[in-house]
């Protein structure tokens, strides 16, 4: 059976365990010093009390012919009782340190007490018992009186009071103060658990929101907590939402790939209807590399969707891409890919004309555009390029890609941007491309504006930077 170990404990419960070794030292302590004080408060009391019947006694006193004479009832009663609590005794100590009594109260009787002598003008005080084994306080001072010579002789004054009425005092005093402080443990101990449970109450509340976010019930830690806490549940919150980000930023990704993969796909289906301008079947030689080129495209299109999924945020390697040569190569591409629709494709771009970005980039957002347009037009699509200037120091390229097809209401330009969003569903697609696109040129601080295109379908615009390195982030 294995022992409880104190770091399986709650909070709660270890805080409750601590502090209740506290309050029992504590209030054991404060047993100790009430007990310690009242015993010495008790003994004061005792001094005084013996102090003042020893000086009444001597206000009645008187010495003739070297003897102390005190009447034999005096007026405090209790010396008067036999056998009392109350006794007083008057000794006359020789050269040899001997004592010979003068008087003794009524209530002495006939019992002997050894006492000690103590120097002339001091108090002795101690305790005695007597020969039955009661044991009584005493307080005893020798005093100096003149006789009718005016000799002074020593008389040692001894009052003696029994222990038993102040022993039941004292064990009264401490059940009382024992019991006090039961009482006062109990209710600390009780406002201790209230004061806990108040205390630990954001804690307990976090625990709730924590569960709830485990469940998916709730998306962030969005409770009132107080300060202390504050900075955790704010971290936390950051944390979640990287993590709901990075998440996120996979899914899309995955989702890119796919849809990246689509065309190079297409291409490979298609390699086997290719004929050459005779109309007849490619040769192997061609067949065979036209596979190996599009295997190279689809392993290059994987390993940078990867890389955007993995280091997003980081800067990618840029240089200056050749608009027309990548237009042709597209262009060619996807005419074999649409070779049923006939689409009679245009392109009008000026030779030497480039753009300064990642390569990748380049051909996502190209290809996405020009796909798009192969898949919704008629028969009819536009291809082409300008550089703008904006500033003396920066140039932009637009690219434009038209289409003769249905076109895009305007109403509906906005949403169509959106992931996942598509206005033909007649067609095949996933409604990713455009969503690639607008996320790849915002890194470029870029922009994609859809119009409407002369030949009767959309025309999409998308800006560049021209001719430097940009700063942007994928």
């Amino acid at each position: 059976m294995s022992r409880l170990s104190p770091f399986r404990l709650s909070l709660s419960q270890r805080l409750s365990l601590a502090a209740t070794i506290v309050l029992l030292v504590f209030l054991g302590a404060m047993a100790a010093v009430l007990d310690s004080a009242f015993g010495v408060s008790l003994d004061s009391i005792m001094r005084d009390k013996l102090q003042l019947h020893t000086h009444n006694l001597l206000r009645r006193a008187d010495v003739e012919n070297g003897k102390f004479i005190l009447p034999r009832y005096i007026s405090e009663p209790a010396f008067n009782q036999s056998q009392g609590n109350l006794i007083a005794l008057v000794r006359k100590p020789d050269s040899n340190g001997l004592a010979q009594e003068q008087w003794r109260s009524l209530s002495a009787g006939q019992q002997h007490y050894q006492l000690p002598i103590p120097e002339a003008g001091q108090w002795l005080y101690g305790r005695a018992k007597n020969v039955s084994g009661a044991e009584f306080f005493v307080a005893s001072r020798t005093v100096l009186w003149p006789n009718e010579n005016g000799v002074r002789i020593p008389f040692v004054i001894s009052v003696l009071e029994n222990t038993q009425n102040t022993q039941q005092q004292y064990r009264d005093s401490r059940y009382i103060i024992g019991a006090a402080l039961a009482a006062l443990g109990v209710i600390l101990l009780a406002l201790q658990l209230l004061i806990f449970r108040f205390g630990l109450t954001p804690l307990r509340q976090l625990s709730d929101d924590l569960s709830q976010l485990n469940q998916g019930q709730a998306n962030k830690l969005d409770g009132d907590y107080p300060k202390e806490l504050r900075e955790l549940t704010d971290n936390l919150n950051v944390l979640l939402d990287n993590e709901r980000r990075q998440r996120q930023r996979y899914q899309d990704r995955m989702a890119d790939l796919s849809h990246s993969l689509k065309t190079p796909l297409s291409i490979l289906r298609g390699i086997e209807r290719d004929t050459d301008t005779d109309g007849q079947p490619l040769q192997r030689q061609v067949i065979i590399s036209s596979l190996n080129q599009q295997i190279g495209r689809m392993s290059e299109i994987i390993e940078y969707q990867l890389q955007r999924a993995v280091t997003s945020g980081d800067q990618a390697s840029f240089i200056a891409i050749d608009i027309a040569t990548e237009a042709a190569a597209l262009v060619g591409a996807l005419a074999k890919v649409y070779i049923d629709k006939q689409v009679d494709s245009q392109v009008n771009i000026e030779p030497g004309l480039s753009v300064f970005a990642d390569e990748n980039d380049f051909a996502e957002i190209l290809g996405n555009l020009m796909d798009n347009a192969f898949k919704h037009c008629q028969h009819q699509v536009k291809l082409s390029a300008q550089q703008r200037v904006i500033t003396a120091a920066d140039l932009i390229v637009e690219l434009i890609v038209e289409d003769d097809g249905l076109g895009i209401p305007e109403t509906q330009r906005a949403r169509i941007l959106k992931r996942g969003v598509r206005l033909d569903t007649t067609t095949e697609g996933q409604g990713f491309g455009l969503a690639i696109v607008v996320e790849i040129l915002n890194s470029y601080q870029g922009e994609l504006l859809i119009e409407h295109s002369p030949l009767g379908g959309a025309k999409f615009i998308a800006r560049l930077p021209a001719g430097k390195k940009h700063t942007g982030i994928k």
